[in-house]
């Protein structure tokens, strides 16, 4: 009766340990926008951490009726296999390409679990040379940021640079890349589909999430907008967010524009950078409901925009 008992215990045991290694550690639910276009959106918007494993970024990809083309794979390899077992639940083409649209670690560290099939992995020079230079770094920062859930990324970076306005036809599919000017990041790139009127913006657009501009060229995503605009998108794939819409792209110029605004204003009363931060936080109040995540960004942010200001002075 006891060696029976024990070899139920047993096989319950093993019975669960196989539930808990076939549950999915991200659930990714692929939303279709247009004929093959598809967002894949994480419930969270914070900062990579333990409790959502690094997952914080938006992927989306195309099927081209020739093959599949990414468009960012996440902040881990484990994270790219999680996209890659997603698409393969939408189509058997293989990943042929993917584009990275800039040097943020959340939007690249995937790229390896999609090695087996992708021909070509695009990006601008400058984000190849910034992934090559720093990518050990962004492997390091967020598995400590996570509690070492992203783990040891093996870092695939971007080989084919694309530093203008290119047209390229993928299957059935027409994808205009173009670079933003270095708006939000040096080096982004931004995926328009003018057939189908989706643009994929990377971390030039976000929605429902506060912007990081600690690394931005402010002015000229402040000029770089009102053209994204002009294209008239009937969706847009953010880098952060839920997807949006051309009002999503006014949104965050007028947040931009009121940001910038608000740096000027300290530091033409005299105001340090430190100072200025809760003087800009009382003129973006109208943005804080939209736009979560404005305490935790402004007091690292504002310096940087502070700093652009004083030179557009001189």
């Amino acid at each position: 009766m006891a060696q029976l008992i024990v070899r139920v215990v047993t096989i319950i045991i093993a019975l669960w340990a196989t539930m808990v290694q076939a549950e999915p550690r991200f659930s990714m639910q692929p939303e279709q926008l247009a004929s093959g276009i598809y967002a894949v959106i994480p419930p969270t918007r914070e900062l990579p951490n333990p409790q959502n494993r690094g997952w914080n970024s938006n992927s989306a990809f195309v099927v081209t009726g020739n093959g599949v083309l990414v468009v960012d794979t996440g902040s881990s390899t484990e994270i790219g296999e999680a996209l890659k077992t997603a698409i393969a639940g939408v189509t058997d083409q293989p990943v042929r390409w993917i584009l990275n649209t800039h040097a943020h670690g959340d939007h690249w560290l995937g790229n390896a679990a999609f090695e087996d099939s992708v021909e070509n992995i695009y990006a601008t020079q400058s984000v190849i040379d910034q992934i090559r230079a720093q990518g050990e770094n962004w492997v390091a920062n967020f598995k400590r940021l996570t509690g070492g859930a992203t783990g040891n990324s093996r870092i695939v970076p971007p080989d084919t640079a694309i530093d203008s306005r290119q047209e390229l036809q993928a299957g059935n599919k027409t994808i205009v890349l173009f670079p933003s000017g270095d708006s939000h990041s040096p080096g982004d790139l931004l995926l328009w589909l003018p057939d189908d009127r989706v643009l994929i913006s990377g971390d030039v657009i976000y929605s429902d999430r506060m912007p990081s501009t600690n690394n931005s060229n402010l002015q000229q995503w402040i000029k770089l907008l009102p053209k994204l605009e002009q294209l008239q998108p009937e969706a847009v794939i953010p880098g952060h967010g839920n997807v949006t819409d051309m009002r999503g792209i006014e949104r965050l110029h007028e947040l931009l524009t009121s940001l910038w605004q608000a740096v000027e204003e300290g530091y033409n009363t005299g105001l340090a950078a430190y100072e200025t931060v809760p003087l800009v936080r009382d003129r973006l109040t109208d943005f804080a409901e939209t736009y979560p995540g404005m305490d935790e960004k402004l007091p690292r942010d504002v310096p940087r925009v502070y700093l652009q200001v004083e030179a557009a002075t001189f």
